[in-house]
Formats: structure tokens, C-alpha cells, sequence
């Protein structure tokens, strides 16, 4: 393994740059993320993307109504969606929120998600945002919408 091809020389005054593509190419190639993601792309192959896409509707099919049934949480976008959702709770910052769910074990993103002229078109300062996937099931969704339902009874 070898570093970055960016730079053809340098010298005290200056340096020089590789041509195309190659400086583009700062540091280590990351080798181990490379076979790990055709690693991952065999086993979604083997399992079907269109398993997968059906596992997540189902999810999606079963979190929305839950989610939308909490005081105060309001989840953006349609219901016709991937299967991530971004929400706001009332009197709750997305940071608190996350810190919250973080001690009992559940991982969400809170803040502005890279998305701030979004964010400020919907006038809002921040929102949480979860996922699912293959290996989520109804129980971790159960487990979810009651830690949010504890959430807005202690945090707002």
C-alpha cells in the first residue's frame, strides 16, 4: 500500500500537482472499506433487494401511525416514503432527544442533518431523524415509540 498520488513534487517555493485523476486521490486508499462494501453488496444480493425494500415498507407501514400518535411529535414529509423519518417534539430539542434515546440504547441523529436552507424553509431550527433497515424489527419500533412517549412525558 502506498499514500496519495496528489502532489508530483514539491519543493520549498512550491508544489505540483498530479493530473486527473490521481490528484484527487489524497492519502491511503481505504482498502478495508472497499472489500467491505462488496462484502455488503454480496449479502444484499443474496437476501434480494426487493426483500429488503418489502421488509422496510412493512416497517414504515407499522411505525408511521405509532409515531403520529405521540403528543407533540410531528413527523415531516409524506407518508409515502423510505424508510427514515425525520420528526420534531414539541419542547424538545432533536440534541436532547437523541441523548435521551442514546442511554437507553437506541441510536438517532439529531440536529440540522446538513440540511439548513430545508430546515429553515419548514421554520425549523433542527429535527430528529431515525432509520430502519434489514435487521430492525417491530419490537425495536415498540421500543422506540415508548422511549419517545417517555421523552415527551420527562423531557418536554
Amino acid at each position: 500500500l502506498t499514500g496519495g498520488d496528489m502532489v508530483k513534487t514539491v519543493t520549498r517555493d512550491q508544489a505540483t500537482w498530479n493530473d486527473l485523476p490521481w490528484k484527487f486521490e489524497a492519502g491511503t486508499p481505504n482498502v478495508a472499506g472497499g472489500v467491505a462494501a462488496a462484502e455488503a453488496v454480496r449479502f444484499l444480493s443474496s437476501i434480494g433487494m426487493d426483500t429488503v425494500w418489502k421488509h422496510e415498507q412493512e416497517l414504515v407501514t407499522y411505525a408511521l401511525p405509532r409515531l403520529k400518535s405521540i403528543p407533540g411529535l410531528t413527523v415531516l414529509g409524506p407518508d409515502d416514503r423510505l424508510g427514515i423519518f425525520s420528526f420534531t417534539m414539541q419542547g424538545i430539542h432533536s440534541h436532547d432527544l437523541a441523548s435521551f434515546l442514546d442511554e437507553r440504547g437506541i441510536a438517532i441523529r439529531g440536529g440540522h442533518h446538513c440540511a439548513q436552507p430545508l430546515l429553515t424553509s419548514l421554520r425549523l431550527a433542527d429535527c430528529a431523524r431515525a432509520s430502519v433497515g434489514l435487521y430492525t424489527t417491530t419490537d425495536d419500533l415498540d421500543r422506540f415509540i415508548a422511549a419517545l412517549s417517555e421523552a415527551q412525558q420527562i423531557l418536554a
